[in-house]
C-alpha cells in the first residue's frame, strides 16, 4: 500500500477534548494554512528543524512515529506561540531553541547545532587560526560541570595558570551551572585578540582561583622539541650522550605529520638510537593527521583504527606507507588529558607492538562527529555518528557507567602524578631557564630533580634499559584497576564537595529569609558604602565615566 504524504495523510487523529475521531486530512488542511504564514527565513529555519527531527528519530528516540507527525506537532506549538503569546516572540530564537532542545535530548556534549557564525569559528579552529584562551573543554559527565581537558602549551590559558582537570565555576562572573553544551561555553571564552575574560576555576587540588586571561590568536604548531637553543630553535635531542630523541605533539593539525617528519629527519642525521614521543595534554585533532603520524612508525598496511556506527559501516584506516622509523625503539608518553587523535596514535602504536606506553590511562574521547551544512546558509548540525576502535577491538570512547575506555599502559608502566606535581612541572617549563642553562649530562634523576617530571624520567629510564638490554625494564606501578578506582574516588570526592558548597549557599539564602533583620542590616551596610563612594573625591574624573566598564563583549 502506498504511504500517503503530508498533504494527503488520511490517518486518524484522536480529539481528546471531544472524545471522538476526526479525519486527519482536515487536520492537515489546517496545518497547510498555518504553513502559508511562514516567510522564506522561517522555511530555511524549518529546514534545520526537519534535519534535526530526522536525526532525532534516527537514534531511536521516537521510532514508532513519522517525521510528519513531529513536524505537525512543532507547527502547532509554533502557531500557538506566534498567535497567542502575550509579547511578540523572536521567531528565529524559537526554532533555534527547538533544534537545540532535540539535540540536548541525546545527552551528547559533542552533538550540537551550529549557527552560521559558529560554523565559521569552527572552520577557523580546524585550520589552526582562531582567537581565544587556547584550551580544550568538555562537560564532565560525573561532575556535571564545565571542565578543562587541557590547555594548549604556550597558550594564554596555559601561561595564566589554567591546568588540565580544572573545573570552570564562573566565566566573567556568571555561573557555569546552567551551561547545556560545550558550544555555549565556547561562545563565552572565544573573542577578539587582546580582550580579556575572567574565569573562576577549581583546581584538582581543591584550591579555587580567579584568573584573568588575555585572549590571543592561537597559532598551533603541532610539534616542539625538548628545549630551545640560543637562536630560539627547537632542540629535539633529549639525551645527547645516548642519542635519545624527544618530540612533543601538542595537537594534530594538517601540518603535524610533516613537522614531526622534519624533526625525525634532523634526529636521524644525529644518529638517533631511540625516541620519546610525548602526547600528554594533547586534545587531539584531525584523524588524517593521526594516521599519517602512525605511518611513520608502522609497516605499510598495518591497522591504525577502525570506525563504526549504527548507520556507518566499519571502515579501517591503515598505515599509508612504509614507516621510515619503524625499527627505532619508541616510548609513548600520554596521560589523562590525552584525547581523541592522541589516543588513536597511542593505541595504534601500542596494539601493533611498536612502542612502550608510559603514563596514565587516556581521556576517553573516541567519537566521530559529522558536520552537515544546512540549506540557505543557516548553519550546520554537528552530530556523533560513529566510534573509534583500536586494532585490538577496544572502544576508545568513555560512555556513561563504562569501566573500560581510552588506552592504558601495561602493568609496570603506570606513572601517576598528583595535581601538585603537575603544577610544579608546569611552572618549571614556564620558566625555561633550567633547560637553557643545561650543561650537565641529562639523566632520569636530573629530570626528576630539576624538571619535576616523573613521567618523562620514567620514559627515559625505559628507553635506556631497552637500548642496554633489548628488554623493557619496569619503570612504574602495576594495578591499573586500582589506580582507576582511586581516580573515580577523587572524582566522587570533588562532586561531593561541589554539592556541599551548593547546599551551603542554599542554607545561607534560607538563613537570610529566616532573619529579616540581618538582611536589613546588610542593605544598610551597602547603602552606607554607596554613600561613601559617592562622597569620595574623583580627582577631576567625571563620575559617570569612571564607573567600571565591561571589558569583554561576548562573541555572537
Amino acid at each position: 500500500m502506498t504511504r500517503p504524504g503530508l498533504a494527503g495523510l488520511e490517518a486518524v487523529w484522536i480529539d481528546r477534548r471531544r472524545g471522538r475521531r476526526i479525519r486527519q486530512g482536515t487536520r492537515h488542511r489546517e496545518l497547510s494554512m498555518r504553513m502559508k504564514s511562514f516567510d522564506r527565513r522561517d522555511w530555511l529555519l524549518m529546514a534545520a528543524l526537519v534535519m534535526c527531527i530526522a536525526a532525532f528519530v534516527s537514534v531511536g528516540m521516537a521510532r514508532s512515529r513519522d517525521v510528519e507527525d513531529h513536524l505537525a506537532l512543532f507547527v502547532d506549538v509554533r502557531h500557538e506561540i506566534v498567535s497567542r503569546y502575550v509579547e511578540t516572540p523572536d521567531k528565529e530564537a524559537i526554532i533555534h531553541a527547538a533544534v537545540n532542545g532535540m539535540i540536548d535530548a541525546l545527552e551528547d556534549p559533542y552533538s550540537i547545532f551550529l549557527t552560521p557564525e559558529e560554523l565559521d569559528d569552527l572552520d577557523n579552529h580546524v585550520q589552526d587560526r582562531f582567537t581565544g584562551i587556547g584550551a580544550e573543554i568538555t562537560i564532565d559527565d560525573q561532575l556535571e560541570r564545565l571542565k578543562i581537558v587541557t590547555p594548549l602549551e604556550d597558550s594564554p590559558a596555559w601561561r595564566s595558570g589554567v591546568m588540565a582537570g580544572d573545573l570552570v565555576l564562573e566565566i566573567d562572573g556568571e555561573s557555569t551551572d546552567d551551561l547545556k553544551n560545550i558550544r555555549q561555553a565556547q561562545k563565552k571564552l572565544l573573542g577578539p585578540a587582546d580582550t580579556q575574560v575572567t574565569v573562576r576555576v577549581r583546581h584538582e587540588s581543591g584550591e579555587e582561583e580567579t584568573i584573568t586571561i588575555t585572549r590571543a590568536m592561537i597559532n598551533v604548531k603541532g610539534v616542539r622539541g625538548f628545549r630551545r637553543d640560543d637562536e630560539n630553535r627547537w632542540i629535539y635531542m633529549l639525551d645527547e650522550e645516548n642519542r635519545i630523541g624527544y618530540a612533543k605533539i601538542r595537537q594534530f593539525t594538517g601540518r603535524t605529520a610533516a613537522e614531526l617528519n622534519e624533526a625525525l629527519e634532523e634526529l636521524a642525521r644525529q644518529e638517533m638510537r631511540g625516541l620519546i614521543l610525548d602526547m600528554r595534554f594533547n586534545p587531539g585533532g584531525l584523524l588524517q593527521s593521526a594516521v599519517d603520524v602512525c605511518s611513520l612508525f608502522l609497516e605499510r598496511g598495518a591497522e591504525v583504527v577502525s570506525i563504526k556506527g549504527r548507520k556507518v559501516p566499519r571502515k579501517v584506516e591503515k598505515a599509508r606507507f612504509q614507516g621510515p622509523y619503524r625499527d627505532v625503539p619508541l616510548v609513548v608518553l600520554a596521560n589523562e588529558a590525552s584525547a581523541s587523535a592522541a589516543e588513536i596514535v597511542t593505541g595504534a602504536l601500542t596494539d601493533n607492538g611498536r612502542c612502550q606506553f608510559v603514563g596514565m590511562r587516556t581521556f576517553g574521547k573516541g567519537s566521530v562527529q559529522h558536520i552537515r551544512s544546512l540549506d540557505g546558509g543557516r548553519g550546520a548540525v554537528k552530530m556523533t555518528t560513529a566510534y573509534y576502535y583500536l586494532p585490538s577491538g577496544r572502544l576508545i570512547h568513555r560512555r556513561e557507567k563504562s569501566e573500560q575506555w581510552g588506552v592504558e599502559p601495561k602493568d609496570g608502566y603506570f606513572v601517576p602524578m598528583t595535581p601538585e606535581q603537575i603544577a610544579t612541572m608546569t611552572r618549571v617549563h614556564l620558566d625555561n631557564k633550567v633547560l637553557r642553562d643545561l650543561d650537565a649530562p641529562l639523566t632520569p634523576e636530573w629530570i626528576e630533580e630539576h624538571l619535576a617530571d616523573l613521567q618523562l624520567a620514567a620514559a627515559h629510564r625505559a628507553i635506556l634499559g631497552k637500548l642496554d638490554t633489548d628488554e623493557w625494564p619496569v619503570v612504574g606501578e602495576s594495578g591499573g584497576p586500582t589506580l582507576a578506582r582511586e581516580n573515580t574516588r577523587r572524582l566522587l570526592q570533588r562532586r561531593r564537595d561541589l554539592l556541599l558548597e551548593t547546599l551551603e549557599q542554599v542554607n545561607g539564602e534560607l538563613a537570610k529569609l529566616d532573619d529579616p533583620e540581618a538582611d536589613d542590616a546588610d542593605e544598610a551596610d551597602e547603602a552606607d558604602a554607596s554613600a561613601a563612594d559617592a562622597a569620595a573625591p574623583t580627582d577631576g574624573v567625571d563620575a559617570e565615566s569612571s564607573e567600571p566598564q565591561l571589558q569583554v563583549e561576548p562573541q555572537p
